[in-house]
């Protein structure tokens, strides 16, 4: 069931894609090209950003480390110090030497000499916590707050032998251990000393970070809890990756000159991971402003490129439409300049086709109008009706002879002696002639009337134009007329700088929509007689396109047919 709506839901997208209009998919197509650039430059630039404030995150951190590996260098220099001062000092080595040396001496030696010696150096160094020699001499111990009994020195073994200048760092406290004099062979006596390094000390392992502390022999004088896993000490480099107890730290190595140490920071990754919201903001900001650019550009770009083929698709509309008078050309020399020049040459050359077609329609009807006229042998037509009327006259028929005049009186002015143009008078006198032969015919069923400016009757108009829309009005106004007489009126008068003429029914008339459509078809159908269209034609050719039958109607009222041609004549009005 669901792969069936894929399969019908892949067709109605592609065809809703095809029907779409091409302006939008070429919008559609800029803007994607254009912005899918932005998600991979978008997301290198995030990772750029975080990166280099990572990398000055770990700088800052390095340079933490190293101004405290720095302290702790000074304050080991300082320890150095002391230690020589002390296991150098000769007054020193005398007091601990006790042979041929009175028990008062030593107390004389010791209380004028080691303690004020010990006592200058400890006030001196702030950062002296504890001084302590320890001996094995029984004669010594007793004489100074400063000296204790070998036994009693933490972690001694007397099988050790000598006992080298050796550190050690815990509680930030560095102890510093040394046999005394360190000349000798044996260990008899035992400088202890213990120094503060907790501030230098706390700045390496702030921040949860851990630190071992090795000497050049790989031997750990410091390493915090849970480092016991790390022992690869040689190679270890700075901003190298390292993972103890499933955790990853970044290393941090110095050297501390003065001993040869080595110490190695761990600083916990997720300590120096980059949060900063505002990389974020800032990278989606540029990307949104990146993004209506794109949109910006991809407008301006579909207006420059689609102008012209909106501007050629107004041309072609305008054709649909029937207006073959446009020039459509194009300075531009592309693709799209050359469809509109070529299609602006094919309009030129229907143009002059179709105008062609429509003046060859107009003289085949005009030729067909003449042939009409030298078939009918208007002396035989005359002299006929001559003889009728004669007849009807002699035989009392005053009817029929009024009949055979009107007839005489139609065919002679409708045939013109094959001229094109009439005046308004015979034009005029044409109308009602046939309206006579219609009353005839109607039974006198309505009433004619004409109404006429006197100075538009010299006027020269194409001939036939008043009894097609006299035949209309009669045809489909008076004769669909259900109650009440049928009126017809006929006006010719100056309108401005033309002259109209008018012929209105009392009919049914018909109602806006109804009134459009009867004029395209009264207009526009084709038609083998020489009804409407075929005056409006000829009207157009003679007069020009902006001339032409007009059809005016109100539902339930009249109907009005009209024609405007130009006029040049001073106007007044005669009723008659």
């Amino acid at each position: 069931m669901g792969e069936e709506r894929e399969m019908k839901l892949w067709p109605r997208l592609k065809r809703k894609i095809r029907n779409t209009r091409f302006s939008r998919k070429l919008f559609a197509a800029f803007f994607l090209t254009s912005s899918i650039t932005l998600i991979p430059l978008g997301i290198y630039s995030y990772y750029q950003a975080h990166n280099n404030l990572l990398d000055k995150e770990k700088q800052s951190v390095k340079e933490q480390i190293w101004q405290a590996n720095t302290m702790l260098n000074s304050q080991i220099a300082q320890s150095q110090t002391v230690i020589s001062s002390l296991l150098y000092n000769s007054e020193m080595m005398q007091c601990l030497n006790t042979e041929n040396i009175s028990y008062y001496q030593q107390y004389l030696m010791f209380e004028n000499s080691m303690e004020p010696t010990i006592e200058s150096i400890v006030s001196s160094h702030s950062n002296i916590l504890l001084v302590k020699i320890y001996t094995d001499n029984e004669t010594l111990k007793g004489h100074s707050r400063y000296l204790y009994d070998l036994e009693g020195l933490p972690e001694y073994d007397k099988s050790s032998g000598r006992m080298l200048l050796r550190y050690k760092v815990s509680d930030g406290r560095l102890t510093a251990v040394c046999q005394y004099p360190p000349q000798g062979t044996g260990v008899t006596n035992v400088l202890y000393i213990e120094f503060r390094i907790s501030e230098s000390l706390g700045l390496m392992l702030a921040g949860e970070k851990q630190l071992i502390l090795a000497d050049g022999s790989g031997h750990i004088i410091f390493e915090s809890p849970g480092m016991q896993g790390y022992a690869d000490y040689g190679h270890a480099e700075t901003y190298q990756e390292v993972r103890l107890d499933g955790e990853k730290y970044i290393l941090f190595v110095n050297d501390i000159p003065e001993t040869g140490w080595k110490s190695l920071c761990f600083v916990p990754e997720r300590k120096m991971e980059i949060n900063d919201p505002s990389i974020l903001k800032a990278t989606l900001l540029v990307l949104i402003l990146a993004v209506f650019l794109c949109l910006l550009m991809s407008w301006l770009l579909c207006l420059w490129l689609l102008g012209p083929l909106e501007g050629l698709r107004s041309h072609i509309r305008r054709v649909e439409e029937g207006d073959f008078s446009i020039e459509v050309t194009s300075e531009a020399e592309d693709e799209i300049g050359q469809l509109t020049n070529a299609f602006g040459a094919m309009i030129k050359k229907l143009n002059i086709l179709v105008n062609e077609v429509y003046r060859s329609q107009i003289i085949q009807k005009e030729a067909e109008f003449k042939m009409l006229q030298a078939q009918l042998n208007p002396h035989f037509l005359y002299n006929t009706l001559s003889f009728i009327n004669w007849s009807a006259i002699r035989a009392g028929e005053m009817e029929i002879a009024k009949i055979s005049r009107d007839i005489s009186a139609f065919y002679r002015t409708a045939l013109n002696s094959g001229k094109a143009t009439t005046t308004i008078e015979e034009e005029l006198l044409n109308a009602q002639s046939y309206i006579n032969i219609q009353l005839a015919l109607h039974n006198n069923s309505f009433d004619a009337v004409c109404e006429i400016e006197e100075s538009c009757k010299p006027c020269q108009v194409i001939c036939n134009i008043l009894q097609p829309l006299i035949e209309n009005a009669l045809e489909h106004g008076i004769d669909k007329k259900r109650d009440g007489r049928g009126l017809l009126r006929i006006l010719i008068k100056k309108d401005g700088e033309e002259l109209l003429l008018a012929v209105t029914d009392n009919g049914q008339g018909f109602a806006a929509e109804e009134g459009n459509q009867a004029v395209n078809q009264a207009v526009n159908q084709e038609s083998k007689g020489y009804g409407l269209k075929n005056v409006n034609d000829r009207i157009r050719i003679f007069y020009g396109e902006d001339y032409g039958i007009e059809i005016r109607s109100k539902a339930g009222e009249d109907t009005r047919i009209q024609i405007r041609i130009p006029y040049s004549f001073p106007a007044q009005k005669v009723l008659f």
